[in-house]
């Protein structure tokens, strides 16, 4: 994982710096977003993440209905993931240990230093199979999962599962409210 974080690490640094006067380049920054993904998709489990972020509704969707939904939230996570990637300045990230609160279960504790202040990122894994997956990302002590499905039980308890879509196609980010 530190691998991969270095690698990130590097990709960054190669992003043109923001000054007031020069916005990032979108493109850019796409690309940097692109190449992070190659590194990071293999370990992350997208359907899994989806299933539980919609929770009890999970089960309550066609097949069809699953396929739409895995594909529109794993585009909207990776899309708040690219937005984020402007608001990198040289910040560094590091592993600092982890523990395994269960047999199957993971949970690997990385640094990262904003505006001089230690942050902590949480990737929490699962073993499938004996191929370690991430199921769930803690952000300064946030679960994107938790966030998630908090949102959509929202938006499923006052519209449908197509409002839920288009939802995820324009609104829904992973910051809390």
């Amino acid at each position: 994982m530190q691998t991969n974080i270095d690698a990130t690490l590097r990709i960054l640094q190669e992003l043109p710096k923001t000054t007031q006067n020069v916005p990032q380049d979108e493109a850019s920054i796409q690309r940097a977003a692109n190449q992070i993904f190659i590194l990071f998709d293999p370990i992350f489990d997208y359907t899994l993440m989806s299933q539980l972020a919609l929770s009890q509704h999970y089960k309550t969707l066609t097949k069809e209905q699953l396929k739409a939904f895995n594909a529109s939230f794993e585009r909207n996570l990776k899309r708040n993931f690219t937005d984020k990637l402007k608001l990198y300045k040289d910040e560094k990230m590091e592993v600092i240990g982890g523990d395994k609160p269960k047999s199957n279960r993971y949970n690997l504790k990385t640094s990262l230093i904003l505006n001089g202040k230690v942050n902590y990122i949480t990737f929490k894994f699962y073993d499938n199979k004996k191929d370690w997956k991430i199921y769930d990302v803690d952000v300064l002590g946030v679960s994107i999962i938790q966030t998630y499905r908090s949102q959509i039980s929202d938006i499923l308890a006052k519209s449908d599962f197509n409002a839920l879509l288009d939802s995820l196609q324009n609104e829904i980010s992973f910051e809390s409210n």
